[in-house]
């Protein structure tokens, strides 16, 4: 009997992980700290607060929404390839952000070239480290964001000596160059089948005849390993031969375990042969020609079946493509919702942070940089911490998402009182906490949920839902700042936001606890 395969849950899923880590390490700073870079550069190709704003938020939406055609992709080509192909659009991208003057050529080098490569190679690099494993998931992912956390402290430091020294259009190639490190990473990753391990036996499913006593049917007591498997009805014959055939096992076709409790004589056994009812033996040639004729019969359904399929409708072939039956799941549906609310909030909050620190506080380059370099430490230091925080808590992944989403409301709202650089810079030491207990778990929720031959699928939705809110409201946030002259009134808009989310799961969590106790009664 064929036994399921399993994750390896470590082995060459710790070299995928370091793969992980060396893509997220290059990409996701330099694209969460680009407005370092794109406050110089729209000031001087003369763009709005508006288009600037649209430009970045765009790059980030407009990957999501591609992110929906990521389930059909990686199952068509796997992570390797789209991980590679990511890899060169993200440089090629930066390349011709590099040499853009106006508002459409940045709006094709950076809103979609550049954010196609980024798509493509988070949807492939999620999915392979999810592929490698099960049980250590969440720990494996915890040191992957840890790893990557060391290019949020190091990345805004490197960017704001790049444009010093070479301006900013120079220091935009170099980035390019510098993402070309993610090439390297797709290189490492390996398919998982490779890797699979077979689930152990349990004991239930260990055969008897591999005690080391076995009582036969005349009372003596003769260890397993010396008869084989041999049948009831050849007992005596072996017994008269006076030796075991230890080779039964080679030359029958039937196979049968004693009854080492119960005393049959020999009119019993002969009955036993002709009445398929009273028999203890198990004839194998017969249970496969029981098989084969199930078989038949599946096939013919299956071919009725077959013919059924044919007659469906396009809107149901479009369902089964991107398994959207996903979406008739109420609790898949509410999981959607929030994260992609709470995902939107982030996202922006974190490439706008830059501008807004500009625009609120009037810092410098340099002093924005290392308000950055500061979140990047705390975040970097509390992804690492996480998990095991999770595991001493004992609650589950959405739960101590929550909690981080309480705690970034609160640190955001104390952000629009705060005046000084010092005052920023705890700020920003708050923010990196927050920001890391929640990339953890953001990444754990729905593979902790959907299982993993359709997590492909439920990425690319989500990630689907992500765009489209990121660029509803993320579009709205650029004419909010141009009509009240300050950025309060959108981290305001963020936060209320944020809070839906905790509304909406605390709701489901609330209904299920009253339904429990119902049930209960």
């Amino acid at each position: 009997m064929s036994r399921a395969k399993v994750p390896p849950d470590g082995g060459y899923g710790w070299v995928v992980t370091f793969a992980y880590a060396l893509n997220n390490v290059v990409v996701l700073p330099l694209i969460a700290g680009f407005g370092l870079v794109f406050q110089e550069a729209f000031s001087d190709t003369g763009l709005s607060a508006t288009q600037g704003t649209l430009i970045i938020i765009l790059n980030h939406g407009f990957g999501m929404l591609l992110s929906f055609f990521g389930g059909p992709v990686l199952r068509r080509f796997g992570y390797r390839k789209v991980a590679v192909v990511g890899a060169i659009l993200i440089s090629l991208g930066l390349m011709l952000t590099a040499i853009s003057s106006n508002f459409w050529l940045f709006l094709l080098s950076y809103s979609i070239i550049n954010s196609m490569g980024v798509a493509a190679v988070m949807a492939a690099f999620s999915l392979a480290i999810n592929s490698f494993f099960k049980e250590k998931r969440g720990r494996a992912i915890g040191v992957g964001m840890s790893i990557t956390g060391l290019g949020a402290i190091y990345m805004p430091l490197v960017m704001s000596v790049l444009m010093y020294a070479y301006g900013w259009r120079y220091a935009v190639l170099i980035l390019g160059a510098i993402c070309l490190h993610s090439l390297l990473a797709a290189c490492l990753l390996r398919p998982a089948k490779w890797y699979l391990k077979v689930t152990p036996k349990t004991e239930e499913e260990e055969p008897l005849n591999e005690e080391v006593d076995v009582e036969l049917i005349n009372g003596s007591v003769t260890p397993s390993k010396d008869i084989g498997i041999s049948s009831v009805s050849n007992s005596e014959q072996i017994r008269e031969n006076g030796n075991f055939q230890t080779d039964s096992l080679k030359n029958r076709n039937a196979a049968s375990q004693p009854d080492i409790r119960k005393t049959t004589d020999e009119s019993s056994l002969s009955e036993s042969r002709y009445k398929w009812w009273e028999s203890q033996e198990i004839n194998l040639g017969s249970s496969i020609n029981i098989f084969r004729e199930f078989d038949k019969v599946h096939k013919e359904k299956e071919v009725v079946c077959d013919t059924k399929t044919e007659d469906k409708t396009y809107l149901r072939r479009f369902i089964d493509f991107f398994d959207l039956t996903l979406l008739s799941d109420p609790i898949f549906v509410n999981m959607l919702v929030g994260m992609s609310l709470a995902s939107c909030v982030e996202t922006n909050f974190s490439l706008l942070l830059p501008i807004i620190l500009k625009d609120m506080l009037q810092f410098e380059t340099s002093e924005i940089a290392k308000i950055m370099a500061v979140i990047g430490f705390s975040d970097t230091l509390f992804r690492f911490l996480s998990p095991f925080i999770g595991e001493w808590c004992n609650k589950p992944p959405r739960v101590m998402y929550m909690v981080s989403l309480l705690a970034i409301i609160f640190t955001r709202t104390i952000m629009l009182f705060t005046t000084s650089f010092l005052g920023m810079v705890l700020v920003g030491l708050a923010i990196g906490i927050t920001k890391g207990v929640r990339t953890v778990y953001m990444n754990i929720i729905i593979p902790s949920y959907v299982p993993l031959e359709r997590l492909p699928f439920a990425s690319g939705i989500q990630m689907f839902f992500n765009g489209i809110v990121i660029i509803t409201i993320g579009s709205s946030l650029g004419r909010i700042r141009d009509a009240t002259g300050s950025y309060a009134a959108p981290i305001t808009v963020l936060n209320f936001v944020t809070f839906i989310t905790v509304i909406l799961w605390s709701s489901e969590f609330l209904y299920f606890r009253i339904t429990k106790k119902n049930t209960e009664k």
